[in-house]
């Protein structure tokens, strides 16, 4: 018989889920919850049907709308797939959780926050969302708390990985634009902490484990602009710095762009100093992934 703890999940062929079953196979087994298989997160009696059905007695849920320019188009629209997937699926796994007696470990999002706060983001901090990717992700985190289930709510910002043919993270797209020697644009006045996936399983395998309730940032431990970011991914993988402008927040909404926190970067300090997780530096993971294999990579941008 397996000692392995049995872990029922949504999203595992995402950027994050398929890297988590790619490290910890050897620990977890992985119940997926596919669309595929005929679960649809929006209807409250199959989330509650393929729940039970699984001996786990915990739930990673990663599923999510997460594109934001999409989201954009739909703000205030509770009809919309957005909505639909990240406050209703929501509030149906931590139901279906609180019913069954599973714990959920939920994914959210830095978007939470307004960006006003000129100083790094903790988990008590009073979120305010600005955007509708970022309310329907914190009505989704409401939905939990209400629920009454055991839960850890775990926020991510700017996952990036070495290799995922599905989809590039911002640190591959921007290796890959400049390799074709265009000129990017990066803002210089904003502040975001980037994230190593590797890091966030790792994290997440800790929090199976120990089993805390409360909210945690899973981020990394390097607060920049996307601008130096741009720079530090040119150096190490030996690119143009020169095809990198620095931006600003202000003239990017000049000409109608979303609304973009300013000062979004969060503390990672309740990790460390509560579960004994430390988060890579930017640089740090930066040269992991250089070394994985991403200076070889087929990572030119989508469109090409």
């Amino acid at each position: 018989m397996s000692d392995k703890i049995k872990v029922i999940a949504t999203g595992m062929t995402g950027l994050i889920g398929s890297r988590l079953v790619e490290l910890t196979s050897g620990d977890f087994d992985w119940l997926p919850l596919r669309h595929k298989d005929g679960f649809d997160i929006t209807s409250p009696d199959k989330v509650d049907r393929a729940i039970s059905s699984f001996s786990g007695q915990a739930v990673l849920h990663l599923a999510a709308f997460t594109d934001l320019n999409a989201a954009d188009k739909e703000w205030g629209d509770k009809n919309g797939a957005c909505y639909r997937i990240n406050v209703l699926g929501t509030r149906n796994i931590a139901r279906a959780c609180q019913k069954n007696g599973k714990r959920l470990i939920h994914a959210s999002t830095d978007a939470v926050f307004s960006g006003k706060n000129k100083s790094l983001y903790v988990e008590d901090d009073s979120p305010g969302p600005i955007e509708w990717y970022g309310q329907t992700k914190l009505w989704a985190e409401e939905e939990i708390l209400a629920s009454g289930c055991r839960s850890a709510i775990v926020r991510f910002s700017y996952p990036f990985r070495a290799k995922f043919d599905l989809k590039k993270d911002f640190v591959r797209k921007i290796i890959g634009q400049l390799r074709l020697g265009e000129k990017i644009s990066m803002f210089e006045d904003t502040i975001f902490t980037p994230t190593f996936i590797d890091d966030i399983a790792f994290a997440v395998r800790v929090i199976l484990e120990k089993q805390p309730v409360g909210i945690f940032h899973l981020v990394g431990s390097t607060p920049l602009s996307p601008y130096i970011a741009a720079g530090e991914i040119a150096k190490i993988f030996n690119l143009d710095e020169k095809l990198i402008r620095p931006q600003k927040l202000a003239d990017y909404l000049k000409f109608g762009g979303r609304p973009y926190p300013r000062y979004a970067g969060l503390s990672n300090s309740k990790l460390k100093k509560d579960l004994g997780v430390s988060m890579s530096s930017f640089n740090k993971a930066l040269e992991v992934i250089k070394a994985q294999g991403g200076k070889e990579l087929n990572i030119l941008p989508d469109n090409r």
